[in-house]
Parts: structure tokens; sequence; C-alpha cells
């Protein structure tokens, strides 16, 4: 399955209140050949607030290739 596509049919048939929609993001990396979670930061209004955020901060903050994968997954809270 399309991972975009599940979000957009999330977006348009969720039923679920819109203002408890939040994003976090993982980054891993390779420490001795065994990929582990860096950290997690958020939460994030929209998915592509956490997108921006994982660019930016890959390209200021991290030696190239230390983050060897990140992972924006769906938070929802109950306010």
């Amino acid at each position: 399955m399309n991972k975009d596509a599940y979000y957009d049919w999330i977006d348009e048939n969720d039923t679920y209140p819109k203002h408890s929609h939040k994003w976090i993001v993982g980054l891993y990396n390779k420490y001795e050949g065994v990929e582990a979670l860096h950290r997690y930061f958020g939460p994030f209004e929209t998915r592509e607030d956490a997108k921006v955020f994982i660019s930016h901060y890959k390209e200021e903050y991290v030696k190239p290739d230390f983050i060897t994968r990140s992972k924006i997954f769906p938070l929802c809270e109950v306010v």
C-alpha cells in the first residue's frame, strides 16, 4: 500500500477531530553495524512540517551519513 495515499485517505475520511492529529519524527543511525533509534522529535502540526524539520536538522546539525533513516509517525492525543 502506498503510504502517501493512505495518509490522503485518512485526511479525507477520518472522523477523529483534526486538531488532535500531530506527528513525531524518529531518526535512526547505525552504530557498529546495527541500526538503532537516535532520537524522537516533535510533535509537529503537519506531516509536511515534520519533513521540513528532518531535512533542516540533517543539513544543519549532523555529519553526512550519520542519520541512516528517518520515519514520520502519526500521533493522536486526547484533549
